[in-house]
């Protein structure tokens, strides 16, 4: 007899978990096992193995809570693990594991935009899809799966508040789900298995009209160790921000990404001051197509690992996107 299959299920709360409580509004209270049960079709796909690691809206997640994820991940005994969260930091975490992790199962990550109660309610369909990608994703990758489709973590991101097809990619998906199901478009991306000491307060700043940058002159004295600059399209700032992002680079990296939500930051077109060709001549490193929330995590983790060459790694991985 052929041995079933084993997935870890990493539960951390999010709406996927959520009921009507004695209180106004819905709270993260259901566990793993919960989930787990809620899905009778799982049963025909794997054994499960549930663990409840925390019931949080996702808001409240960080860093080294997803750091001890993916040291429990690696160490689980089981042929691949899934991460059940919110929505709403779910782009962040599922960079961040796949910056850290270095395990040779799959690592999918999963949530909800309905609560269980609700008509039409995604979490089991969603848990469902990250079982089937989980067990057929490459080893070692790490993605993220919702409303049948799969992510790339360095290019997904929340586009909308409400809708089931709230998340999207530059590029689009790397797989989608049909009949049960993986129809690969690009392969999962492996995880980094980065390391780090500590992870540096990075700040994000998002330039905007008419703002005179006073934010900017007291980000050292808050104990800041970098900033990464959301600037306008393909990468400005007004003037006057661009001489304050310049003497804040004199003190920490500055990193200039945009808020556009799709597309590469420029490095050789505009000349204008405040533009790109400028802000690079003054000191800030441009991110690529990373986003400016990813860019930020990345140069929080290159920045704990004491490492002289984080600016090399960084700008590797921004181009690699």
């Amino acid at each position: 007899m052929t041995k079933a299959p084993v997935i870890q299920v990493f539960a951390l709360g999010g709406t996927i978990a959520m009921t009507p409580g004695d209180q106004s509004g819905v709270t993260p209270t259901l566990s793993a096992t919960d989930l787990i049960r809620a899905v009778p079709s799982l049963q025909n796909l794997a054994d499960f193995k549930a663990d409840t690691i925390a019931q949080r809206g996702s808001a409240n997640l960080d860093f080294s809570l997803i750091d001890r994820l993916c040291r429990m991940a690696e160490e689980v005994t089981a042929d691949a693990v899934i991460v059940t969260q919110g929505t709403d930091s779910m782009e962040e975490t599922s960079f961040l594991a796949s910056l850290l992790y270095k395990g040779d199962k799959p690592l999918v990550f999963t949530g909800a935009m309905r609560t269980p109660d609700q008509p039409g309610a995604d979490g089991p369909a969603n848990l469902h899809a990250a079982a089937i990608v989980a067990l057929d994703a490459q080893e070692g990758s790490v993605s993220l799966v919702v409303n049948g489709e799969v992510h790339d973590p360095w290019l997904v991101a929340k586009e909308h508040t409400s809708t089931l097809q709230a998340f999207s990619s530059e590029h689009g998906p790397i797989a989608t789900i049909v009949e049960d199901k993986v129809w690969w478009l690009r392969g999962a991306r492996r995880g980094m298995g980065l390391q780090t000491k500590k992870f540096a307060p990075v700040a994000l700043l998002s330039a905007v009209l008419d703002d005179d940058g006073r934010l900017i002159e007291n980000l050292a004295s808050l104990g800041y160790e970098g900033v990464v600059f959301e600037a306008y399209g393909a990468g400005h700032l007004s003037e006057m921000w661009a001489d304050k992002a310049e003497a804040l680079s004199a003190h920490m990296p500055v990193i200039l990404a945009s808020r556009a939500r799709e597309g590469r930051v420029f490095e050789k077109t505009y000349g204008y001051v405040g533009a790109e060709i400028d802000l690079i001549g003054r000191g800030l490193i441009p991110s690529g197509g990373l986003r400016g929330r990813k860019a930020r995590i990345l140069l929080s983790l290159l920045l704990g690992q004491d490492d002289k060459n984080w600016k090399e790694a960084f700008t590797a991985a921004a181009k690699s996107v």
